[in-house]
């Protein structure tokens, strides 16, 4: 066999080493593992990261045996994790479907099912890098190639802070060292703010087309609903949920709006009923108003279920029963895109109802603070976050400002 030349074998110190095959130069060391061999002998791993001459494979070995001493087991598992891995542990232990106590959130996510879909569009990208590749470069130009491609900077920054949120959990788990630093990554003020109000003839067209939905009876009622109320969907159906028992006392993240909440003991719709939601880890009841107009669509809706032969073959859940939920449905998105498209709206989305209502309530003069009230919402930024300033508000202004100006008119005449 012939002999090796001298300068593969040579000694360079005690922790560093070149790669015969490569030439590369590495900072190497050994630590100890949690695993043991068949005789109980603790097993060692060997740790190499490339360095450039022997002075910084001292430094940077120290370094890593720093970092082993610190997080011991969680520092071997961490170099040999891939995002894929990562992700697939978040969502079995974090992105699982909430369970609530006494009407609070102790575990879980409402929107489970999204967090799923988006890890899995970033495991497409990231999936094979390690955990500790993923750095603030490498995302940085992921944000400027999905920015370029049309996505918007929203669902950009709805992606990284799942990122973030999953590698606080690495970072707590001692898997990572440190956190990429998101406070460039995710830039709000990229934001488009949502600004959608609609005048009494886009109702009036958008409620016409409603109207003609045979095969959506439900459809008329809910836009109704939605105008009158500003409800969040969720208050009224399971948006995007698939629980399939909302029995009582039905452990789920929905507690839309049944036929009895409608109902009074002597069968009439009540004036007033009250809403269910969950926002944030807590669950929220308000009172919601039902005028008169909600109240014909419902009762023609309960009619159309209980006797029009069209109805006969509604399956059990879907039926006009008191215990049944009045709008089913997980999605009326098909529907609702026809029903836009032909009033000549297709910009209007159904949540941008509730936005509506509460510009509706201001040009009707309700305090701020009772509409912050009546909407459920936690802060008045919030609330006033959905006040727009709209054609209506202008004809109010302008109203206004015409009588006010009349009279000061009309005063100078006088005192000349």
């Amino acid at each position: 066999m012939p002999r090796r030349k001298k300068r593969e074998i040579r000694d360079y110190g005690k922790y560093f080493w070149v790669d015969p095959a490569t030439g590369y130069s590495y900072a190497r060391v050994q630590v100890p593992t949690d695993a043991r061999d068949k005789n109980g002998k603790i097993k060692y791993k060997t740790i190499k990261r490339r360095v450039k001459n022997l002075t910084e494979a001292d430094q940077t070995a120290r370094e890593l045996l720093d970092e082993h001493n610190d997080r011991g087991q969680a520092f071997l598992d961490g170099r040999a994790m891939t995002f894929q891995k990562l992700s697939d542990w978040y969502k079995e232990e974090f992105a699982v479907p909430p369970v609530y106590t006494n009407g609070k959130k102790i575990a879980g996510m409402r929107s489970w099912e999204n967090e799923h879909q988006k890890l899995d569009r970033l495991c497409e990208v990231f999936g094979k890098y390690l955990i500790e590749e993923v750095d603030e470069f490498l995302l940085r130009r992921y944000k400027l190639k999905r920015i370029k491609g049309g996505v918007k900077p929203a669902t950009v920054n709805r992606e990284f802070e799942t990122i973030r949120a999953m590698m606080r959990k690495a970072v707590k788990k001692k898997w990572l060292k440190e956190m990429v630093d998101f406070s460039e990554l995710i830039d709000k003020s990229l934001e488009e703010r949502r600004t959608v109000t609609i005048t009494d003839e886009e109702e009036k067209r958008i409620l016409e087309e409603a109207k003609k939905m045979n095969y959506a009876p439900r459809l008329y009622p809910l836009i109704i609903a939605l105008r009158d109320t500003g409800a969040r969907p969720s208050e009224l159906y399971p948006v995007n949920d698939y629980e399939s028992d909302y029995g009582s006392g039905a452990e789920t993240n929905f507690e839309p709006l049944r036929w009895r909440d409608l109902f009074d003991e002597d069968g009439n719709i009540k004036d007033v009923t009250r809403l269910v939601s969950y926002k944030g880890k807590v669950r929220e009841e308000r009172l919601c108003v039902v005028t008169e107009r909600m109240k014909r669509a419902f009762l023609d809706l309960w009619n159309y279920l209980k006797y029009d032969r069209r109805a006969k073959n509604t399956t059990p859940e879907h039926q006009a029963e008191l215990d049944n939920l009045v709008f089913p449905q997980t999605s009326f998105q098909s529907a609702w895109e026809v029903v836009r498209e032909k009033a000549g709206l297709k910009h209007v989305r159904l949540r941008d109802l509730r936005r509506d209502f509460r510009s509706r309530l201001a040009r009707l003069g309700m305090p701020d603070t009772m509409v912050q009230r009546m909407l459920g919402h936690q802060t008045m930024q919030m609330s006033f976050n959905y006040t727009e300033f709209d054609l209506a508000a202008a004809a109010i202004v302008k109203k206004m400002l015409d009588t006010e100006n009349a009279g000061v008119t009309e005063t100078k005449s006088e005192n000349n």
